[in-house]
């Protein structure tokens, strides 16, 4: 080959090289357009898992809905934890309020007023949003359902326009202190009408149980992982935490974060994924029924280390040094 020819073929295989990198680098940025729906105030774990969300770097959150309780009060954590991790953007919606409780959490933003929340309804707003992105939306929910049932009072085929939905949600086999029998499970008991309604709509769901949740707590040593990294993000989750502390032996369940990992890295971070009939009873108990269960993908058997140090290292920023 001369000279000509060899220079050629060299120019095409480097631009080919170069087109391969360049798709390699797109498909490592594609971000995962995130709605996610709290009840944050109470248990610790809802912040924690907006504190995930915000700082996950594969994640476009394109709004935080506020679900069951105190709505208004509990919105107001949410835009402060927002504004101190400098996400402004993030807009928050405000669910219909269900009673007027007030948790020791609610202290942290009472005074709060530098963001607030959105006046247009949380459902108006899920409904609205699918709608514009249609099949690019996931909506995961780590409250109780009203937002959800809400949403789809109003956009009946709500599951048609999402591309996922996520919940931690249910008890199926049973928890780490039930093992022989499942048990009801707060966010769906707590609102259960609204948990029939969208257990039963046929969404394309995925479930992180109690089954799964309760196996993993946060150590002393993670804990204090979190508190050292010294952002303003995980500083606010300290502060939050120690509001949340009922006594020196509380430790967190991470509950929610299980579910907005899942939403990161599907599957990864469980031995086990079946595929399940599943309606919620009179009782608010999530069956399985063979007869009349609609088809759920439900996250067994958590791989509980490998979750931590995901978790961990996207919420500080930085992998952990070994």
């Amino acid at each position: 080959m001369n000279y000509i020819g060899s220079r050629r073929r060299s120019l095409v295989l480097a631009a080919f090289a170069l087109t391969l990198c360049a798709s390699f680098a797109s498909a490592q940025t594609v971000s995962t357009k995130v709605i996610l729906d709290t009840d944050i105030g109470d248990d610790i774990d809802d912040a924690w898992a907006l504190g995930f969300a915000v700082a996950h770097k594969q994640f476009d959150l394109v709004g935080v809905t506020i679900a069951h309780g105190n709505t208004p009060e509990r919105a107001k954590i949410a835009c402060k934890l927002l504004h101190v991790a400098g996400r402004d953007d993030v807009p928050v919606f405000v669910g219909r309020k269900t009673n007027n409780k007030v948790f020791q959490q609610y202290s942290w933003a009472e005074d709060f007023v530098a963001k607030r929340p959105s006046p247009k309804p949380a459902a108006d707003f899920i409904v609205e949003t699918v709608r514009r992105y249609p099949g690019q939306i996931t909506l995961v929910a780590i409250g109780p359902l009203e937002n959800i049932a809400d949403a789809l009072r109003k956009e009946p085929r709500l599951g048609s326009y999402v591309k996922r939905v996520v919940f931690m949600s249910g008890c199926v086999y049973g928890a780490s202190f039930s093992p022989d029998k499942p048990v009801r499970e707060w966010n769906v008991y707590r609102a259960l009408e609204d948990a029939r309604l969208v257990y039963n709509a046929g969404l394309p769901l995925t479930i992180v149980p109690l089954d799964s949740t309760t196996h993993v707590r946060l150590s002393d040593a993670e804990r204090k992982r979190v508190a050292d990294a010294g952002t303003p993000l995980t500083y606010a989750l300290e502060c939050l935490y120690r509001l949340w502390l009922s006594g020196p032996t509380e430790r967190m369940t991470l509950h929610d974060q299980m579910a907005i990992v899942e939403t990161a890295s599907p599957g990864t971070f469980f031995a086990r994924i079946e595929t399940l009939p599943i309606v919620v009873d009179a009782e608010g108990y999530t069956r399985i029924d063979r007869d009349n269960g609609k088809p759920v993908r439900v996250c067994l058997d958590p791989k509980r280390d490998d979750f931590m140090r995901y978790y961990l290292d996207e919420l500080i920023g930085r992998p952990q040094r070994q």
